[in-house]
This record gives structure tokens, C-alpha cells and sequence, in this order.
């Protein structure tokens, strides 16, 4: 008994050395292979290799639809890799070559049963290989990316749909897949035999179905538009306007959304297969893409709308000038973001589209350099805010009315009612004179007396042209001086210098006129004279006649007594004039003064 126990002991043993050293290697090798990096290359060298890797994927993909296992439903992409796409139109590319590689597998398990050792698996001279029996044909690619692989030929994936249309009422073969798990359209089992028969590209059912969709399809845009006539009248008794513009803005996209989404059921519905249903799916997905870059360019103008509305009611000049420019940004973002869905949905990939067009920007930049230079230029702007669309500026020796400020550049409108275009990088770096956010503007005027003017009449005239500047409401205050100046060479000048608060140049020439009008009016009461160059020539002999003489010169001691009599408590003195005429800055209060 107790040598049995040994015996099991070392039988034990042996099995455990045995599944130690060459079965678990084996499991782990096996476990390696299903665990392969997804990345792999599919090997493809060979008819054989790619005949096995293709009905592997598609009994994977089976399992996968049969267990509702996302995993294994993408193996058939490994599938479509064993097929010869090229002249396949790129936008159809995905959708066609998982549609041929089902139709493939439920024809191929039908008529053949995989047998490797019968399937060459070297480079042949004939560069393709036929499923015996079959039209199936395997061929080498001899150009393009894909060189040297064995795929199945363009014509194997044209007429796929066709093979399994002829081979449909055969039963699967025993030891092999079972097919693809494709149904048929339930509207084949539905329809009596007459309703199935062929009639050119359509069958009979079909082309009722078409004709009832085309009615139906006329009844669902009466019913669209109806509702929303509905709607229109229901939001105009509203208080709000806003929801008013929704409803007309949305009217249109929505109602074509609702007719290409009943023919996208339609089409799905209807059965039909191969190039028709290919070349449909892709026109209604292209109309689908254009509704919505249509739909959320609707919503860019109502989000601008709605912005323009809200500027008006708070009355924020910046708002006045930021609109304009966002407004076009969002369009921008909008159409572009519609524009790259479509293509999403088209099945371009759009981040390799984004990704190419990265490794381009670098060019694009710097040959648009003086573009990015102008928008950063146009932010610059909208953040230092040096002025504002209907400011009066000086810039660069061009002055005008600020009309729009873009991304590109900003433009003003002269005086002589010319518009000139400033890109923004200049506007930028230059020096902006903003006359538009003046408090008050100034102006200096010089008023030329005659030489006969005496003293007293001009101290009289300064004060009285102080009083008419005082009196005027819109002179600043502190801006005002009123002073006699200078001699010139045929006049007495006499300064006006004083500040209007106006915001325009009209009211400012305007309330100028009044003042000069009093300042004309003083002149006549004072019997003061305007002042205008001239030249006097002062003859002192004739040749004949003696050189005229005046009285006797004076003495040297006199014309220090005169002299003498102008200083400091001199009889002739007069060092605060007739004390007619106050300064305007003695008048003002003492903290103004400060």
C-alpha cells in the first residue's frame, strides 16, 4: 500500500516537471499571441496569411455580434485591412470595406472551407490567388503604400454584395464560421414574391416605398412649416422679442433636419444595398453637413442679434465697438466648427486634418506674418481701448472719425470724406491723439491793435474782453487768459486763450462766433482799431529843401529825470497801469488758484 502511495507521489511529481518546463510555455506563448500589441502590422505576405487573418477577424467579429462584445465587433476592422480599397472613393473608404467584408464571409462559408495547407503560402508567379472555384480572387499589390501585400483584389470588393446575392440560399458549409451574422431586411420576408422582383436597380417594393417617402416626405414639410407658423404667431404675443428671432432664425435648419433625417430611415429601412445605398448615405450625410454648418450659422446671427439689442439698451459705447468685430468671430468659429462635424461625419478623420495643418502653420506663419501682426495689433486695441468707433483721432498725420475697427486694420474718415485704411500693427505703435475724449477745447486767438492805441484804451479793451469770456457758459473757468502780449512789428497784439466744454468741432466754432461778435462790438464802443500790416516811410530831406528839424534836443539830465520818474514812486509810475483791467487769475477762487 504504502509503495502505490510512492508510485502516485512520483507520477505527481513527473507531471508537475512536465507542465512546468514545456505546457506552461506553451499557455504563455498562446497568451503572448492574443495579447499582441494592437499596433502590429497585420502580416499580409502572403494568400495564405491574409486568408487567415481575414476569417479569424470575421469570426471574431461574429462572436462579437452575437454577445454584444465591443471588442471583438472591432476585429472586422482587421478584416477591411485584407481588402484592396484604392479605388474606393476615400469618404466611402470605411463604410464600404466593412460592407464588403461581411457579404465576403457569408458568401466564402457558403461554398469553401478553409483549409491552410491547400493555400500557398510563398510569393506566387502569378501575384494572385483564387478561392477554388470561386471568383474570389487574392492578388499581390504591385504599387502604392501598400506594396507587396497580398489583399483582395478591387473587383473582389466591387462585386462582394453580388456574391452573396447569388450564394444567399446555400446553407453554411460545416466547419467553418457561419457566416458574418447579417440578416436580411425584414421587408424581404415581409413583401409577397411579386413585390420582390427586380425592376432595373430597385426592387418592385422599393420603388413604391420610394414613391410613398417622396409624398410623405411633401406631407412632413407642410407639417414643418405649419408649426412653425404656430409658433411665430404664439411668440409675437409675447412681451420679449427675442424668442421671436429664435423661432424665424431655427425655422429653416429644423425643418430640413426632420426631412434628411426620415430619408436617412428611409434608407436604412428600405433595403437597399451596394453602390446605391453607398452613393445615398453620402449624399444625405454631405446634406446633412451643410444643414448644419447652415443651422449654426443661424445661431452665430442670432447670438450677435441678441448682443446688438442688449448694446443699444445699456448704451456702452464699447460694446458698440467690440460687435462688430465678434460678430465676425463667432461666424468664423461657428462655420468652422460645423464645417469640421461634417467632415467627422463623414468620416474624415479630423484630428489627422488638424494635425497636418499644425505641421503647415509654421509655414503659413510665416507667410502671413504681417496678418498675425495686424491681429495682434487689433487686440492690442481692444485692450488699451485708445479710442473708440466714432472718435475724432490724429494719427500719423491723418485725422478723422474712427468708422470700424477689424481684424485686419482700422479705418477712418477724413475730412475731405475719403476713408483710409491703417493696418493695426502701425496703429499699434503710433502715436494716437484722441481729440474725441476731450474735456473741453482750446482756443488761442491773437487780436492785432493799431499803434495809436493808448494805454488806457487797450487796459479798458483787455477787461472788457474778460468780461465776455466770463459771461459765456461753456468757457472753463481755470482754461481762461486774457493778457496784452507782445509788440509786433505794425501792431499790439492782445492774447485770447481760453477752453469750451463742447464735444464737437460745430458747437466749438459756434460758441467762438458768439464771443468774437462781442469782442467786435467792444472795439466800436471803445473806439479801438483792428490793427493790419503796414509799412511807414519817413522822409527826412528833399533835395530841395533843408533837412526839417524838430524842437530843441533835450538835455542828457533831463532824460534821467524821465527815466527816473517811471521808477519805483516816480510821478510817472504806473506800475498796475490805470487799474482797469484785472488779471483773470486774480478772480479766481483760492483753491482753483492752487
Amino acid at each position: 500500500m504504502r509503495c502505490l502511495q510512492l508510485e502516485d507521489l512520483e507520477q505527481k511529481y513527473f507531471l508537475n516537471r512536465l507542465i512546468r518546463f514545456f505546457l506552461f510555455p506553451f499557455f504563455l506563448s498562446i497568451s503572448t499571441v492574443y495579447a499582441q500589441n494592437p499596433l502590429t502590422p497585420l502580416k499580409l505576405d502572403s494568400p495564405k496569411e491574409t486568408m487567415k487573418m481575414f476569417i479569424s477577424s470575421m469570426n471574431e467579429y461574429k462572436k462579437g455580434v452575437e454577445k454584444n462584445d465591443e471588442n471583438r465587433i472591432l476585429q472586422i476592422e482587421n478584416a477591411v485591412r485584407c481588402l484592396d480599397l484604392r479605388e474606393v472613393n476615400p469618404l466611402l473608404k470605411e463604410e464600404k470595406g466593412k460592407e464588403s467584408a461581411i457579404f465576403l464571409k457569408e458568401a466564402i462559408d457558403r461554398v469553401y472551407v478553409l483549409d491552410l495547407t491547400k493555400i500557398p503560402e510563398a510569393d506566387l508567379p502569378a501575384a494572385k490567388w483564387n478561392i477554388p472555384d470561386t471568383e474570389i480572387t487574392i492578388a499581390k499589390v504591385v504599387s502604392g503604400s501598400k506594396t507587396g501585400e497580398y489583399l483582395f483584389s478591387p473587383e473582389t470588393v466591387f462585386n462582394a454584395s453580388d456574391y452573396y446575392r447569388r450564394t444567399k440560399h446555400l446553407p453554411f458549409l460545416s466547419k467553418t464560421g457561419g457566416g458574418a451574422a447579417y440578416s436580411s431586411p425584414w421587408m424581404e420576408t415581409v413583401f409577397p414574391k411579386w413585390a420582390r422582383e427586380k425592376w432595373g436597380i430597385f426592387y418592385l417594393w422599393q420603388w413604391l416605398g420610394l414613391i410613398l417617402a417622396t409624398l410623405f416626405s411633401f406631407v412632413l414639410r407642410f407639417i414643418s412649416k405649419l408649426t412653425f407658423y404656430v409658433l411665430i404667431k404664439i411668440t409675437r404675443r409675447t412681451s420679449t422679442e427675442w424668442d421671436d428671432k429664435v423661432v424665424v432664425a431655427l425655422a429653416r435648419p429644423t425643418g430640413y433636419f426632420f426631412g434628411l433625417a426620415f430619408w436617412f430611415i428611409f434608407l436604412y429601412a428600405s433595403g437597399v444595398e451596394g453602390k446605391i445605398f453607398t452613393v445615398s448615405n453620402f449624399i444625405l450625410k454631405v446634406l446633412l453637413g451643410a444643414n448644419f454648418i447652415y443651422f449654426v450659422y443661424k445661431i452665430s446671427d442670432l447670438v450677435v442679434m441678441i448682443l446688438k439689442d442688449n448694446s443699444i439698451r445699456a448704451k456702452n459705447p464699447i460694446d458698440d465697438q467690440l460687435i462688430p468685430l465678434l460678430s465676425k468671430t463667432l461666424r468664423i468659429l461657428f462655420v468652422t466648427l460645423g464645417f469640421l462635424i461634417a467632415l467627422q461625419n463623414l468620416g474624415i478623420n479630423v484630428m489627422g486634418l488638424i494635425a497636418g495643418l499644425g505641421i503647415g502653420g509654421l509655414a503659413i506663419a510665416l507667410a502671413a506674418k504681417d496678418t498675425a501682426a495686424n491681429l495682434f495689433g487689433s487686440a492690442m486695441i481692444f485692450m488699451d481701448r485708445p479710442f473708440k468707433i466714432g472718435d475724432h483721432i490724429l494719427l500719423d498725420n491723418r485725422e478723422g472719425i474712427v468708422e470700424e475697427i477689424g481684424f485686419r486694420s482700422t479705418r477712418i474718415r477724413t475730412w475731405e470724406d475719403s476713408i483710409v485704411s491703417i493696418p493695426n500693427s502701425v496703429v499699434a505703435n503710433a502715436d494716437i491723439e484722441n481729440m474725441g475724449v476731450r474735456r473741453w477745447r482750446r482756443n488761442v486767438i491773437i487780436l492785432s491793435l493799431t499803434y495809436d492805441t493808448s494805454p488806457e484804451k487797450m487796459e479798458a479793451f483787455l477787461e472788457g474782453i474778460k468780461n465776455i469770456v466770463k459771461k459765456n457758459p461753456l468757457v472753463v473757468a481755470d482754461t481762461m487768459n486774457i493778457a496784452f502780449r507782445d509788440f509786433d512789428s505794425s501792431s499790439l497784439n492782445v492774447l485770447m486763450q481760453f477752453g469750451l466744454a463742447v464735444d464737437s468741432l460745430p458747437k466749438n466754432l459756434e460758441a467762438r462766433q458768439k464771443i468774437f461778435f462781442e469782442v467786435i462790438r467792444l472795439a466800436k464802443e471803445l473806439d479801438v482799431h483792428f490793427a493790419y500790416p503796414t509799412s511807414t516811410l519817413h522822409v527826412e530831406t528833399l533835395p530841395d529843401k533843408k533837412p526839417a528839424r524838430t524842437a530843441k534836443e533835450k538835455t542828457v539830465t533831463k532824460y534821467k529825470d524821465i527815466a527816473a520818474n517811471f521808477g519805483e514812486r516816480g510821478k510817472l509810475s504806473k506800475p498796475n497801469g490805470a487799474e482797469i483791467f484785472v488779471a483773470p487769475y486774480h478772480e479766481l477762487p483760492v483753491e482753483e488758484k492752487k
